[in-house]
């Protein structure tokens, strides 16, 4: 029988070896075979908010699981080994002294059993009691420090680090910034952090050293099961309304919240008597997860440097020729997003005087796009390309640019090209995109791109905490994708505006047009072509209606929307300043109106304003905007631009200005679904006003994809 406590403890620390490889084979299998089931996460043109590297994770799970089975089968194996060479494992070693044989035929038989077996289990138990008592009170700071770093790293790298990483990688078409130049931001800084947390944790001892190591564990375990398997749902960070009070986002907020609590409550409640056991257990467990979580951030970075991987060096969009016309002939894009049709309606009702400023305009207010959301919208504009009836979504992003021509006749004609925006949706792999950009002025390698290092820091885990955190706290994480990348862009302090990258932030675009003013540039070309993406009415609303930067959420979308239009206003008053409005072409729309991402019909119209300006001879009196009530469309706007440079407009189809068919017919993509299962597309054909949903009708054709 036991009589020793040293001999209990070692089978004590046996017992632990032998529990932390079950939890070794059991948790990996577990999550391998959960994943192999997860479907893998598809492109979405925002920030996919929700990203994770599924497969590879399982295939690092696997192999874990594997290790721990052969560490396992090694120490049997050895014994056997052992055996058959007949070494004693336990020379020189503590052991249990020789059992005492009991004689079942003697009278005391039963009762010296009872009292062997009682001695035993107690002995058993005070040395568990002392094995626990003393590897917590006794263990040195050294080693309580290596704990407490194992957690800390965990903590920090599975919450903060790998979620970001992961994002800013997955999401290289979105993001101004790819992983090759942020990457280190939040290694650098959640190293220091989790050293300094490391250090304040192991000055613990005891109890509460064991209590606070164990609930850093549970909450990250918590934050990756979340990660997991909890994101369903998640909406992309497109910046559109999210009905956090609705029942699905409630339902949500409920189950995540009681998983939370149990991952975090339960083990408490249970692991009192173990607490050192356990402490080994959830080490190991800790280790296990970063391996996994290592592999599938090595993944994504691979395949983000081979997406980098441009040569020459990456294009940023810059501010490059920003404040620049040509003595003559130029033709002027400003695209506001996300300025709906009825919202300025509705400014008009208020102020009738809103539009005064432009003069010799036309204004359509029955107007449609074409494709929802930005990412498909901008491209749209600047290729004049939808996908074709049962052509791939994956396939149609992949070739706009090479298949269009609208670039081409633009350099062709002899116009200088500025592109600003963020959501051109350039694959820099793709030599037709690369070649695009050529054409154009301001998108090319800069430098030196700057990165503001600590609101980057802030953005990127801003992304990582809205995936990681439970339901009920995603609120306060939300992001859009232009917000990110507006942060992330540092001032050059260079007075040179073609190494400052270009920012969707109408306030700081005002303020430089007021402080530098529009300049005539003579490139000796025929004229210049200007593409302006602003801000717009765009959720979440930080400008007043004066243009002034008051915050965010601290504006309205009607203030929003008439200050954005100051940019505009501003502009066209400079044109006038420097001579050059007459002559000018001027186009004033959105990428599209007001729209929520359903699986149901278009339940409210989708109307983006359009305004344009033809050119006219120098000195033309100004003539108050007109209203036209012809149906126009996104569609109109490539032969509008291409006819005001001269060119050959008939491939394009009809100018804005030729359009005189009251019941001419239109179309419009409707995006019904985004994230786990891919993009679904379904046309609509527009037949009469488009603020009368009955005009609103499916053709049949969809699309499907990536």
């Amino acid at each position: 029988m036991v009589n020793d406590i040293p001999c209990a403890q070692a089978r004590t620390q046996l017992n632990a070896r032998a529990a932390l490889a079950a939890l070794y084979i059991v948790t990996a299998f577990f999550l391998s075979f959960i994943w192999s089931f997860v479907p893998a996460e598809s492109a979405y043109a925002y920030v996919d908010p929700s990203v994770m590297t599924y497969t590879i994770q399982a295939l690092a799970g696997v192999a874990v699981a594997l290790s721990a089975v052969a560490g396992v089968a090694f120490r049997r194996t050895r014994r056997k080994i052992y055996q058959i060479l007949k070494i004693d494992e336990n020379a020189n070693k503590i052991v249990d002294t020789p059992v005492e044989r009991i004689d079942p035929t003697s009278p005391d038989a039963a009762q010296r059993l009872a009292d062997a077996r009682a001695q035993s289990e107690k002995l058993a138990e005070e040395g568990r009691r002392f094995t626990e008592r003393n590897a917590m009170r006794d263990m040195t700071w050294r080693t309580r420090f290596v704990f407490a770093l194992v957690m800390t790293v965990f903590f920090f790298f599975i919450v903060f680090v790998a979620p970001a990483l992961e994002i800013v990688g997955s999401n290289a078409d979105s993001l101004v910034f790819g992983l090759s130049s942020v990457w280190w931001i939040p290694v650098a800084f959640c190293t220091a952090f989790a050293l300094v947390g490391a250090l304040l944790i192991s000055l613990l001892k005891g109890r509460a050293f064991y209590c606070a190591l164990l609930a850093v564990f549970l909450v990250t375990l918590a934050a990756y099961v979340q990660s997991l398997f909890m994101n369903q749902g998640m909406m992309p960070a497109d910046g559109g309304f999210i009905g956090w009070t609705d029942q699905f986002f409630v339902d949500k907020m409920i189950f995540s919240g009681i998983v939370w609590a149990l991952i975090i409550i339960v083990p408490f409640i249970f692991t009192r008597k173990y607490r050192h056991v356990c402490l080994q257990a959830t080490t190991g467990l800790a280790c296990a997860i970063i391996i996994m979580q290592l592999v599938g951030v090595a993944s994504v970075a691979i395949e983000a440097h081979e997406a980098e991987a441009t040569e020459g060096g990456k294009p940023y969009v810059t501010q490059g020729d920003l404040l620049t016309v040509a003595p003559k002939n130029n033709v002027i894009v400003f695209v506001l997003d996300t300025y709906d049709t009825a919202l300025l309606e509705q400014i008009r009702e208020e102020d009738p005087s809103f539009l005064d400023d432009f003069t010799n305009f036309t204004y359509w207010p029955d107007c449609t796009g074409t494709m929802i959301p930005t990412t498909n919208a901008i491209p749209n504009l600047l290729t004049g390309l939808k996908p074709a009836p049962g052509e791939d979504l994956g396939e149609y992003r992949r070739t706009k640019y090479e298949k269009s021509t609208f670039f081409k006749d633009i350099a062709a004609l002899d116009y200088s090209m500025g592109i600003y925006s963020d959501s051109m949706m350039m694959d820099f792999r793709n030599s037709a995109d690369l070649e695009a950009t050529k054409l154009t002025n301001n998108v090319h390698p800069v430098n030196r791109a700057p990165v503001d290092i600590w609101r980057t820091f802030v953005a990127m885990e801003q992304c990582a905490l809205y995936r990681e955190a439970l339901w009920v706290a995603k609120p306060l994480f939300w992001y859009y994708t232009s917000d990110i990348n507006n942060r992330m862009i540092a001032d050059s302090g260079s007075a040179n505006h073609d190494d400052s990258l270009y920012e969707l932030d109408d306030a700081a675009i005002l303020g430089m047009l007021r402080n530098e003013r529009l300049t005539i540039k003579d490139e000796g070309r025929a004229g210049t072509f200007r593409f302006i993406h602003l801000f717009g009415p765009h959720f979440p609303f930080s400008v007043d209606e004066e243009g002034n930067n008051v915050g965010t959420n601290q504006s309205d979308q009607i203030a929003q929307a008439k200050g954005s239009m100051r940019v505009v206003t501003e502009y066209l008053d400079q044109m006038r300043e420097l001579g050059v409005y007459d002559d000018a072409t001027v186009i004033v729309t959105a990428d599209h109106g007001v729209w929520n991402l359903t699986d149901d019909p278009v339940h409210a119209p989708i109307s983006p304003i359009m305004l344009a300006k033809p050119a006219l001879p120098a000195g033309s009196p100004e003539q108050p905007i007109e209203i036209s009530s012809m149906p126009v469309s996104h569609d109109d706007f490539q032969a509008t631009v291409i006819a005001a440079m001269g060119g050959d407009s008939s491939r394009y189809g009809s100018t804005l200005f030729e359009i005189d068919n009251p019941g001419r017919v239109r179309y419009f993509d409707a995006l019904t679904s985004a994230g786990d299962n891919g993009q679904h597309f379904v046309e609509y054909e527009i037949n009469g006003n488009v603020f009368d949903l009955s005009n609103w009708n499916k053709t049949g054709n969809e699309w499907y994809g990536a």
